[in-house]
Parts: structure tokens; C-alpha cells; sequence
């Protein structure tokens, strides 16, 4: 659970250092995913649905975009 949240606020930073986008899915290879969070893909994708579920971002098929508060 720790690691999940540390996780997603990685994405998130990542995400606010990005202009709010970061062109990253749930559909996007393994090895794309292990470079830029050195996680997995399920790991990254159980971040993702946290984040999702918190409203905190949205999900596009190019990418992954921060949810406007």
C-alpha cells in the first residue's frame, strides 16, 4: 500500500513537471513503464487505478493527463 501511494505521487509529480500530461497507459509496454518508474507494469497499473479512482487523473488512449481540481 505504502509503495502504491509513493508510487502515484511520483506520477503525479511526474505528471506536474510534465504540463500535466505524461504519455504513459495501462496498455503501454513493460519495458516503457520499468524505464521510467523501475516498476512493473501491474504495480504501475494498480497505482494508476488508485489515482483514477481519487479523481486525481484521467485516462486517454495517448496517455495519462492530471484530473482539473
Amino acid at each position: 500500500r505504502d509503495r502504491l501511494d509513493s508510487l502515484g505521487e511520483r506520477i503525479i509529480d511526474r505528471l506536474e513537471a510534465g504540463g500535466g500530461f505524461l504519455p504513459l497507459t495501462d496498455k503501454s509496454p513493460p519495458e516503457e513503464i520499468q524505464a521510467s518508474f523501475g516498476v512493473s507494469k501491474k504495480v504501475f497499473k494498480q497505482a494508476l487505478g488508485a489515482l483514477y479512482r481519487q479523481r486525481r487523473i484521467t485516462l486517454h488512449a495517448d496517455g495519462i493527463r492530471l484530473a482539473k481540481s
